[in-house]
């Protein structure tokens, strides 16, 4: 099923509504509603994909992802309800690394192929200003946001290795990153873990990305932190040992106040089945930070709209890009 690949997300976060809550959409007294944008992943190669919509009041997935007898439309049109609130658009902004590129002028739909499925996008003027590799590149490289209207993206921030964040954090999701190894090892049916859990529990955790951004709530930061611990191969790997991988959310907050949540996946050296966070860009409106980023791996594609809180991180809008077998 197309949503299979949020299942991640799904677990990291309280809900998956799709669109905001009532309470979460509504509009405060004397507050002018925001005019209605459109977001779409913006290609090196200069192609939109479209996949949420902000209707001045909430966050909806309009365009379709299954696309079926659907696909005649790259020739005959997009239908009006893909577009949602917004209506066609003739020209959007280039948002890369929270920085405003210029206005892209989009000239015609086009069916775009990732990886094993196709799917509806844009086809603009964009030009980047590093090289496009070969369409045959998965996931294709993206550049940042394409964004209607006059809605501005700030960058989420890629922390360095260099950072004094960098090696406190490997200390600070430890246990919740035991957790989530030992539930990922849980899920097989015919296998068991061959390494000891004493061993598992002794194995440092290694950081490998962290991405943070400023929370609405006053001194508190939302990261995005993918982590692994590795194991020497055994007899029987053909020099490919176990990974443990984990991904998910980190919230600090004022004197001390830390929540960690991950979610966690068992492989061999390949990681097929894995996905990795590509942070697009962070978008403020109505007063709220949403996230904005693709999670990708093997065969697996999808962007999403998420807003971290104190509380947890809401996915409000999710759009699957592809999703095929793994081999």
């Amino acid at each position: 099923m197309t949503y299979a690949l949020f299942i991640l997300l799904a677990i990291l976060t309280r809900q998956s509504p799709g669109t905001l809550s009532p309470q979460e959409g509504a509009e405060k007294p004397g507050r002018k509603e925001p005019a209605p944008f459109t977001i779409g992943v913006l290609r090196r190669d200069g192609f939109v994909s479209p996949f949420a919509v902000f209707d001045g009041k909430r966050w909806s997935s309009p365009w379709p992802t299954e696309l079926g007898s659907d696909a005649r439309h790259v020739k005959t049109g997009i239908p009006p309800e893909w577009w949602g609130k917004t209506g066609p658009l003739s020209e959007m902004v280039a948002w890369v690394d929270g920085a405003n590129r210029g206005t892209v002028h989009i000239t015609r739909p086009v069916l775009l192929r990732v990886m094993c499925d196709w799917r509806m996008g844009l086809a603009s003027d964009y030009h980047s200003q590093q090289d496009p590799p070969a369409l045959s590149e998965q996931p294709y490289p993206k550049d940042g946001l394409a964004v209607s209207g006059s809605q501005p993206v700030e960058a989420i921030e890629i922390i360095s290795a260099d950072s004094p964040e960098w090696g406190p954090t490997a200390a600070f999701i430890k246990e919740e990153f035991d957790r989530a190894e030992q539930e990922a090892s849980r899920v097989y049916t015919d296998w068991k873990n061959p390494i000891p859990r004493s061993i598992r529990s002794s194995t440092p955790v290694e950081v490998e990305a962290m991405y943070r951004a400023p929370m609405d709530e006053d001194g508190w930061v939302a990261y995005y932190v993918e982590g692994v611990k590795r194991y020497p191969p055994g007899p029987e790997d053909q020099d490919c040992g176990l990974v443990a991988s984990a991904g998910g959310w980190m919230f600090v907050g004022p004197k001390g106040k830390r929540f960690v949540k991950l979610h966690g996946h068992v492989t061999y050296c390949d990681r097929r089945g894995v996905t990795y966070m590509l942070p697009l860009g962070l978008i403020k409106v109505q007063g709220k930070s949403y996230w904005t980023f693709q999670l990708s791996g093997y065969g697996r594609e999808g962007y999403m709209v998420v807003r971290p809180t104190p509380r947890g991180a809401d996915v409000i809008a999710h759009y699957s890009a592809a999703f095929c077998p793994l081999q």
